[in-house]
C-alpha cells in the first residue's frame, strides 16, 4: 500500500468508526414506542407483559438463534413489554405440546422453535412457520439463520404496527427472495479495495440482516489471496497471502453468526504489460486494458482458467461461510481479455479469434462449478454491468443463453442504459443509477424474459439509498420514487434482489424498510408499501399530523428529483452538495492555488475508485487530487418534442427541482409541532438532511447558471468593439452574477452554521469519512467556499465590472 494513503486511510478509518453515525447505524434501534393500539382486532392476539419468551431447541451458544432471541427481547421493551425468559432443552425440540412456559403458572409462551427438515442445510433458508393461538405464539424454524430471521420478521412487523399484535391462524412467512445482497453498514467496506481496519472483529452484523440482507459485498482482489502452488503460476503468490485469508475468515465467520454471508466483488489479477511473469508463461498474456494501462490473464488458455478458477475456490474451501462470488463482467472487475480493450481483444492470439460473449461465459460458469464443488451453498452471481465496452449486444442475448443456469445467476439493472423521456419535452440518459427514473428499463424486461426462456435465476439490481444524482448523504428522502423502485423490482419476480452498491451503506433508512416488506410482507398489510411508508411515517415521527407532512415533503422531494436532468460522478452538487466554488477563471482552476483563482486545496479530492484503470499495485490514482467541482456549465437537456423543441432545459429543470425541494421542506418544518419528544432525534435527522439536500439543489441552480453567464459575457466581450456594442447586456449578467454569488454567500454561511452547531450529530454529511473518496472535511469546505465567494464579490466581479468599461 502507498504509504501515503495508508497513512490517509488508517486516519479515515478510525475517524469514521469513532463517529456518532457509525454508532447509530450499528446498534439496535432503542427509541421507544408508544403503542398504537392496546387491545387487539378481532382474530387478533396480543402480547403483554403476562407472556414469556422461550427459545427451544439445539441451538449454539451465541449464535444466530440465540441472537434472534435476544434481540426480540430487547425490541420488545420498546413496547413497554418485559417478557420472562427461558429456555427449552434439545429433547424437547420434536414435541409437539403448545407453547406453554410452565403447566403450574400456564402463561402464554411466545416460543421461538428449532426443529430440523430437509431444509436446514439451506443457509440462504428465508422461511419459518407462524402457529397463532390465544395461549401462545409458536415460530418454528429449520435452522439458526431463518430462526434469526424470524425473529427479526416479528420485531420489525411489530415496529410497523406499534404494536405486539397477531393474526391468529397457522401460516407460513417466506421472503420473496433467499439472496438479498447489500452494501455494508455505512462506514464498512465501500468500492475502495482497502481494507477497513477493524471490520472483521465487529459483533453488529445484525444490523444487516434487520434490513433483510442475506448477503454483503467485499471488495476481492484476487492477487492478494494467491498462495504458491508449485507450479507456473507461483510468481503471482502474494507474500501476505496466509494473513489476508485468515483476515477474511473471521469477517465470513462474524458475519455468518448473524446470517450474512460475504460475497466475494471479484477483481481477477491486472499485472503490468511487461510483468516477468508474461516472458515466463506467454499463454497466460492476456489483451492490454484501459488504453495500455495492463494486461489481464488470457482465459481462453485452459491452465490459466483452471488457475484462475481454482484459486477461487480455495477461498470457499478455507473459508466455506463465504457466500460466493459477484462478478462483473461487463465493464470493471472480473476481469478478461474483451473487458477494457479498445480492440475487441484482437492483441489476444487465442480470444482474439473468438465470441466475447462465448469466451466469458465459458470463464464464468468454470468458476461457478468449481466454487459449488467445494461449497455447494455458495451463489455466483454475473453482472454485465456496462458490458457496452465489448459488446454491441444491448440485451446479451449470446452471453445469456451461454450461462449455466444450474450454477450460475444473471443480474442487470433496473434502469440502466436507458433514456427517460421528461414533460419538459428532453430524455434523461440513465447511463447509471438513478432516483429520478421510476420505470423498468426495456434492457432489463427484456433480458428478464430472456433469463426466464433460459431458466436462468435472475438478479435485479436498484439503487433506494443514494444514486448517482447524490451521493454525498446516507439517503435520499424521496419516498415516493424509492417505493416505486421497490415495486418495480418486486414485479420482476427475480431469485434474487441486489438493492444497493458499495458507495451507499445501510443506514437503516426508510427506503430500506419498505424494500425489507417489499421482499417479506406478502400475506400482511405492508405488501402495500404506499400503507408502509404511511406507517413508517407514523412510528417515526409520532403523530398522525406529522406523518401527514413528512409524506407531503416526501412527495415533493420525490417530484423534485424527477426534474434532475443529468448524471454525472462525485463533483459539483453530485457530491460535494453546496460546497462547490462559483469559478470565473477556468484555466487555473484544475490545480488548487494557482492565479488568478488561487482555489484552495480543499476544493479537490482523490477519486479512490480511478483505482480501476491501474494495475493492482499502483496507488496512483489514491493520491492524485482532482476539482471536485465544475468549472465550466455542466447540464445540458435537449428538448426535441414538445413546445420547447430545440432549446436547451437544463436549467429550468434543476431551477424547478430547487423549487419543489424547498416546498418540501416547508412542509417537513411544519410537521415540526406535531412531533412528540421521543420522535424529535430522528425528526431532526429528517429536517437537517433535507435542508441540507435543498442547499444542494438550489446551489447546482446558482451554479450552473453562474458559469452559464460568464462565459456569456466572456463571449462578448473578448474582442473590444463588441464588447463596447454589449456593455449593458454584460453589466446586467455580471450584476446577477454578483446576485447568484452572495446568494450562493449566505446560504454556504448558513450551511456551516448547521453543521458547527449540530456537530456529532451530523457526521454523516461531513465528507472526510467518505471511504470511497479521499477530500477535506465538510466544514474546510464550506470555510473555503466562503472564502472563496468573499473575494470574489470584493475584487474579482468589480474587476471585472471595470475591465468591461475599457475598449
Amino acid at each position: 500500500m502507498n504509504p501515503s494513503f495508508e497513512k490517509e486511510w488508517r486516519t479515515k478509518v478510525k475517524a469514521v468508526r469513532a463517529s456518532t453515525f457509525w454508532q447509530h447505524v450499528s446498534a439496535p434501534p432503542t427509541t421507544p414506542i408508544p403503542p398504537a393500539r392496546l387491545r387487539p382486532r378481532p382474530g387478533e392476539v396480543a402480547v403483554d407483559a403476562t407472556w414469556s419468551l422461550c427459545l427451544e431447541g439445539d441451538v449454539a451458544a451465541k449464535g444466530p438463534a440465540q441472537a434472534g432471541c435476544d434481540d426480540l427481547h430487547l425490541f420488545l421493551r420498546r413496547l413497554g413489554l418485559r417478557l420472562r425468559r427461558e429456555m427449552r432443552l434439545p429433547s424437547a425440540a420434536g414435541s409437539s405440546a403448545r407453547p406453554q412456559a410452565s403447566t403450574e403458572s400456564r402463561v402464554p409462551v411466545l416460543l421461538l422453535r428449532l426443529r430440523s427438515s430437509k431444509e436446514s442445510a439451506n443457509r440462504w433458508c428465508s422461511r419459518f412457520q407462524l402457529d397463532v393461538r390465544r395461549d401462545g405464539i409458536t415460530v418454528t424454524a429449520p435452522n439458526e439463520p431463518a430462526l434469526l430471521r424470524a425473529c427479526l420478521w416479528l420485531s420489525n412487523y411489530w415496529s410497523l404496527r406499534r404494536n405486539a399484535h397477531l393474526r391468529l391462524g397457522r401460516r407460513t412467512v417466506k421472503a420473496s427472495v433467499e439472496v438479498h445482497t447489500g452494501a455494508d453498514l455505512w462506514g464498512g467496506f465501500s468500492t475502495t479495495q482497502a481494507w477497513p481496519f477493524g471490520r472483521e472483529t465487529d459483533d453488529n452484523f445484525i444490523e444487516l440482516a434487520r434490513v433483510g440482507l442475506t448477503a454483503t459485498p467485499v471488495m476481492t482482489v484476487l492477487e492478494d489471496y494467491l498462495l504458491p502452488t508449485g507450479g507456473p503460476f507461483d510468481h503471482l503468490a502474494h507474500p501476505q497471502a496466509k494473513q489476508n485469508r485468515r483476515r477474511l475468515q473471521r469477517l465470513a465467520r462474524a458475519a455468518a453468526q448473524r446470517g450474512v454471508h460475504i460475497m466475494l466483488m471479484g477483481y481477477n489479477p491486472k499485472l503490468a504489460p511487461d510483468d516477468p511473469f508474461f516472458r515466463r508463461r506467454p499463454r497466460s498474456r492476456g489483451a492490454l486494458q484501459a488504453t495500455g494501462a495492463f494486461r489481464c490473464l488470457c482465459t481462453s488458455d485452459p491452465a490459466t482458467r483452471r488457475f484462475l478458477a481454482d484459486s477461487w475456490a480455495s477461498l470457499f474451501e478455507q473459508i466455506p461461510e463465504l457466500g460466493g462470488i459477484i462478478a462483473i463482467t461487463g465493464g470493471e472487475g472480473f476481469y478478461h481479455c474483451f473487458m477494457r480493450s479498445a480492440t475487441q481483444a484482437a492483441d489476444c492470439p487465442r480470444c482474439g479469434k473468438r465470441p466475447g460473449s462465448e469466451v466469458v461465459a465459458e470463464f464464468v460458469n468454470d468458476v461457478a462449478r468449481r466454487i459449488r464443488q467445494v461449497q455447494p451453498e455458495a451463489r455466483l452471481v454475473t453482472w454485465p454491468y456496462s458490458a457496452g465496452h465489448w459488446s454491441g449486444d444491448r440485451d446479451q442475448d449470446a452471453y445469456i443463453a451461454a450461462l449455466d443456469p444450474e450454477h450460475v445467476i444473471f443480474q442487470t439493472e433496473i434502469d440502466k442504459d436507458s433514456v427517460d423521456w421528461r414533460e419538459a419535452g428532453y430524455a434523461k440518459d440513465c447511463w447509471d443509477y438513478s432516483m429520478s427514473k421510476v420505470t423498468v428499463s426495456e434492457r432489463c424486461r427484456r433480458q428478464r424474459q430472456l433469463c426466464r426462456d433460459a431458466g436462468l435465476p435472475f438478479s435485479t439490481k436498484l439503487e433506494i439509498n443514494t444514486s448517482i444524482e447524490c451521493l454525498n448523504v446516507p439517503y435520499l428522502p424521496a419516498l415516493e420514487n424509492q417505493r416505486a423502485i421497490w415495486t418495480n423490482a418486486r414485479a420482476l419476480r427475480p431469485a434474487a434482489i441486489h438493492s444497493r452498491w458499495m458507495f451507499d451503506g445501510a443506514c437503516k433508512s426508510a427506503s430500506e424498510e419498505v424494500g425489507y416488506w417489499s421482499i417479506w410482507g406478502k400475506g400482511t398489510e405492508y405488501a402495500d408499501l404506499d400503507q408502509t411508508l404511511s406507517a413508517i411515517a407514523a412510528r417515526d415521527f409520532g403523530s398522525q399530523p406529522a406523518a401527514t407532512a413528512v409524506r407531503r415533503a416526501w412527495s415533493d422531494f420525490s417530484e423534485g428529483l424527477r426534474h434532475h436532468p443529468q448524471l454525472d460522478y462525485y463533483k459539483g452538487s453530485f457530491f460535494i452538495g453546496p460546497g462547490q466554488p462559483l469559478v470565473l477563471d477556468t484555466a487555473s482552476a484544475t490545480q488548487p492555488d494557482q492565479q488568478p483563482s488561487q482555489l484552495d486545496p480543499a476544493f479537490f479530492g482523490a477519486f479512490y475508485w480511478h483505482w480501476e484503470n491501474s494495475v493492482s499495485d499502483n496507488a496512483q490514482f489514491l493520491v492524485q487530487r482532482d476539482p471536485l467541482f465544475y468549472y465550466r456549465p455542466a447540464f445540458r437537456a435537449m428538448a426535441r418534442r414538445g413546445p420547447n423543441r430545440g432549446h436547451d432545459v437544463a436549467l429550468d429543470e434543476l431551477q424547478e427541482q430547487a423549487r419543489l425541494w424547498e416546498r418540501g421542506l416547508r412542509s417537513l418544518e411544519q410537521a415540526g409541532k406535531h412531533v412528540p419528544r421521543h420522535c424529535r432525534a430522528r425528526y431532526r435527522r429528517e429536517l437537517d438532511l433535507s435542508r441540507w439536500l435543498t442547499w444542494t439543489w438550489r446551489s447546482a441552480a446558482r451554479v450552473e447558471e453562474f458559469l452559464r453567464l460568464r462565459d456569456t459575457i466572456g463571449e462578448f466581450s473578448a474582442r473590444r468593439w463588441v464588447r463596447s456594442g454589449h456593455l449593458a447586456e454584460n453589466l446586467r449578467d455580471l450584476q446577477q452574477m454578483t446576485t447568484l454569488a452572495q446568494q450562493e454567500l449566505e446560504m454556504t454561511q448558513a450551511a456551516l452554521k448547521l453543521i458547527t452547531d449540530r456537530g456529532a450529530a451530523l457526521d454523516f454529511l461531513d465528507l472526510r469519512l467518505r471511504l470511497d473518496m479521499g477530500t477535506a472535511s465538510t466544514p474546510q469546505i464550506l470555510t473555503a467556499k466562503i472564502k472563496q465567494l468573499q473575494r470574489l464579490l470584493h475584487e474579482q466581479l468589480p474587476a471585472w465590472r471595470d475591465e468591461l468599461h475599457v475598449w
